[in-house]
């Protein structure tokens, strides 16, 4: 069953998009997609109401999507007098006054014409909402091919496997060590969190457009998230957070049932947290060794006070527990280690797999 598509969405309104708009405003011909050689200029009106012309390539359009195939194959009107000359042109060649955005049909028609997806790079926190416009253009006009780029491409950022999760978390790490190293946070020009998925817009436009597959990680990456580290305000004095590292998420393009989903989802990741102490490090030792008891309740105790931040993040925290002779001199006894190690992997394959119902996805 195809998805309905949402009316209006708030990743339409975005700041990345008034920028985009708003150095483009003044020149009513687009910039780019505009082709001396292109056969029919579409128009459409902006956010601030001036039109927008493209000149494109019927062929190009008509060959990736039927809608629009059919809607040229309709002979166009005639001048009044006129046998041949069309009612209405702009610049030599038919015009056709489009009922979508101006936005809407920059991201859509960019597609076509750059096939190797280079406006958009991987792990592009701006990602969801550069692509909204294409994605419902795609599926309004059943550009089939185009919707599925789309989507692979959201995927690519958001992991649907653990061992993919376990990828990105590495390169998350190596992202951050780099900048750490450097006094203004910034690498390239970009602070850490422009340099990674930003989870908010990624659950607005996988819950507008049907696209499930992303949901879980994206919940998943909110919710080790403060409230308070918004997208924007955070960007007004970056000084004060980016710098060193701050994440942040887009909340203002959260519904009421997005945050329903995230407090419930909070509240079974904290329970399973908990319950960590208890079925990993709560175990008596099976050889009543001296001293294993203790050396468990030391691991526990560490992660509850010398690893504040991943106490809210229970994968992490079982990856560490698979690792405990990498971050102790004093371990439990070789039998209890290699229990904690086997019982840490199979939670954390467990919990990746609940995921959908911790969210209430499902």
């Amino acid at each position: 069953m195809a998805t309905e598509l949402p009316p209006s969405s708030p990743l339409s309104s975005s700041s990345e998009l008034d920028s985009i708009s708003s150095a483009e405003d003044s020149n009513e011909r687009h910039p780019m997609l505009y082709y001396d050689d292109g056969t029919v200029v579409l128009s459409a009106v902006t956010q601030k109401g001036s039109r927008k012309y493209f000149r494109v390539h019927r062929s190009i359009l008509c060959s990736h999507s039927p809608v629009i195939s059919d809607m040229f194959a309709i002979p166009p009107l005639l001048a009044e007098g006129s046998s041949t000359r069309i009612a209405e042109e702009y610049d030599g060649v038919a015009h056709v006054q489009m009922p979508d955005s101006a936005e809407d049909l920059i991201s859509f028609l960019t597609m076509f014409y750059d096939p190797l997806g280079t406006a958009y790079k991987r792990f592009d926190p701006n990602t969801p909402v550069l692509v909204e416009g294409a994605l419902k253009l795609a599926m309004k006009y059943e550009c089939d091919a185009l919707r599925r780029r789309i989507i692979e491409n959201l995927e690519a950022d958001w992991p649907q496997t653990l061992a993919q999760w376990d990828a990105r978390r590495a390169e998350a790490v190596i992202l951050r060590s780099e900048h750490s190293l450097q006094l203004t946070g910034k690498v390239g020009g970009r602070y850490l969190d422009d340099r990674l998925p930003e989870p908010a817009s990624a659950i607005r436009i996988a819950s507008d457009y049907g696209i499930p597959s992303i949901l879980p990680a994206a919940f998943y990456q909110l919710a080790l998230l403060s409230t308070n580290a918004d997208w924007d305000a955070y960007r007004a004095n970056p000084g004060k957070h980016l710098r060193f590292g701050a994440r942040t998420a887009r909340w203002r393009l959260l519904d009421k049932r997005d945050l329903m989903r995230l407090v419930h989802g909070q509240k079974l990741l904290a329970a399973y947290t908990r319950a960590i102490g208890t079925d990993i490090f709560g175990s008596r030792c099976q050889r009543a060794m001296k001293g294993c008891t203790r050396a468990r309740n030391e691991c526990w105790k560490y992660f509850q006070e010398n690893a504040p931040n991943s106490m809210d993040d229970p994968l992490d925290i079982l990856h560490d527990c698979m690792r405990l002779d990498t971050l102790f001199n004093e371990l439990p006894c070789s039998v209890c280690t290699s229990e904690i190690t086997v019982m840490a992997e199979k939670k954390r394959r467990e919990l990746w797999r609940s995921l959908p119902a911790v969210f209430n996805l499902q």
